[in-house]
């Protein structure tokens, strides 16, 4: 019998594991356990992903929410509400203390500049100007507190020549503004109208992609802002338009255009910077397929049987099948023959094909398409406890996609996963302005809380 001899990957595997797995999270130090972070989203998810990212790495976290909440707290999927709290908010109130301020009275605003001056970190989606409007924008506050990184999220940005638009940040809209949108979706076949396929149509992504982009960038913008302030001790103000974030996803379109003067239009499920790549369908579903070489694509031919008559051992370029003509011409020959299969019986076809076919090892990478409650069974991701459910005192067991990363030091991690509104006014206000009962009892009298 031949000896099993233990891939040097996997002790590796076991070692690293030992190291960062988010188990054992909770017995670590946090990045950034030392900062303040004001959140003022309003009406944004772009703010509240970026201060979820801060707070996840042990950032004190403020959330600022008008005394009836924010309007974030309502958008969930047919009205759904968890305990009064939408379920698109509990993805991101993780780890954050809920407090009310009507900015709307000269009170409000003063608290806030209170609370600013012992920040470090302030983030707000308001249109342009409006902050500065109640005196609470970025050059009133550095005055106070000149270490302080201001960072604003808004549909235009903070100049040029729409930035005076007051509309808020909407995600379709900024789907729609970055270009990207307008590339995305099925094909409409040459002849065909869109009341014959109306779902052939630019189409937008299926979650909030923009708000989850630009927020992301907020947040490496803070991160470099913290850097810099640790060297020169200054602050900064940090300029993010959810558009522009977007674009920077466009990739190699923007340069076709800039380069050639071609303008890239809707192309479905394939890629004209690659092939094979896509996703085809199967008897009980789809699959992605990919071949990003030559070999790869002729691997995948001959897996379907196809390599002597479609004459595959002539090729010598994938240069041809690069073009949008050729793309539709053989995934229109592709698709009766990977509907004969299910899926799982694709992707054991091209595991054996490793091992025995005519180009081996060289195999096309095959893919299942699964649907979301396969994806929260997977052990792959149940075991790097992504969706680990979090025990929330106030809201129960909740399952909410946990750290995107692991660390060996200073990991992320869910300590909790919302607040209700204003829940944290006692905590927040006694911490940072002294006021106590009384005082609180006023101002929510007066409706300030």
């Amino acid at each position: 019998m031949t000896e099993h001899v233990r891939p040097k990957w996997a002790d590796w595997a076991d070692k690293i594991r030992s190291l960062d797995d988010p188990v054992i999270a909770h017995e670590k130090p946090e990045a950034l356990d030392d900062l303040v972070v004001l959140d003022m989203s309003s009406r944004s998810m772009a703010g509240c992903y970026c201060s979820s990212m801060l707070a996840e790495l042990g950032a004190e976290t403020i959330r600022i929410e008008p005394p009836g909440g924010d309007l974030v707290r309502t958008y969930s999927p047919n009205g759904i509400m968890h305990q009064e709290t939408g379920l698109a908010y509990l993805a991101e109130g993780r780890n954050k203390y809920h407090v009310t301020l009507d900015l709307e009275t000269e009170e409000g605003r003063e608290i806030l500049k209170s609370l600013a001056a012992q920040a470090d970190v302030l983030i707000e989606t308001y249109p342009k100007g409006q902050m500065d409007a109640w005196g609470i924008g970025y050059e009133e506050l550095s005055k106070i507190n000149p270490r302080l990184i201001f960072a604003s999220i808004t549909a235009f940005g903070q100049f040029g020549p729409e930035s005076d638009r007051k509309q808020y940040d909407y995600d379709n809209v900024a789907q729609a503004r970055s270009g990207i949108q307008y590339a995305t979706g099925e094909v409409l076949p040459e002849g065909k109208t869109v009341e014959e396929m109306p779902w052939a149509v630019p189409t937008k992504a299926g979650p909030w992609i923009t708000w989850a982009v630009s927020g992301t960038f907020a947040a490496v913008g803070i991160l470099g802002a913290l850097h810099y302030r640790e060297l020169t001790g200054e602050g900064q103000a940090i300029d993010v338009a959810t558009p522009e974030a977007y674009e920077r996803l466009n990739d190699y379109v923007l340069h076709w255009y800039a380069d050639q003067g071609h303008l890239c239009e809707r192309f479905g499920n394939l890629d004209t910077c690659l092939w094979l790549y896509g996703f085809f369908p199967t008897k009980d579903g789809g699959v992605f397929l990919g071949g990003l070489r030559l070999e790869m694509w002729k691997a995948f031919v001959d897996i379907i049987g196809k390599y002597d008559e479609w004459g595959a051992a002539e090729w010598t370029t994938l240069a041809p099948f690069m073009k949008k003509d050729w793309q539709l011409k053989y995934q229109a020959m592709i698709d009766p023959l990977t509907s004969q299969y299910t899926s799982e019986e694709l992707t054991k076809k091209a595991i054996e094909y490793a091992k025995s076919g005519r180009l081996a090892p060289i195999t096309p990478v095959v893919a299942e398409i699964v649907p979301p409650e396969e994806t929260m069974k997977d052990r792959i991701w149940v075991e790097r406890g992504i969706f680990t459910p979090v025990q929330d005192p106030v809201y129960g067991d909740v399952v909410v996609a946990q750290a995107q990363w692991k660390a060996t030091e200073t990991p992320p991690r869910t300590k909790w996963v919302c607040r209700p509104v204003g829940y944290d006014n006692g905590y927040v206000y006694l911490k940072y302005l002294g006021y106590g009962p009384v005082k609180l009892g006023e101002l929510k009298g007066t409706g300030i809380i």
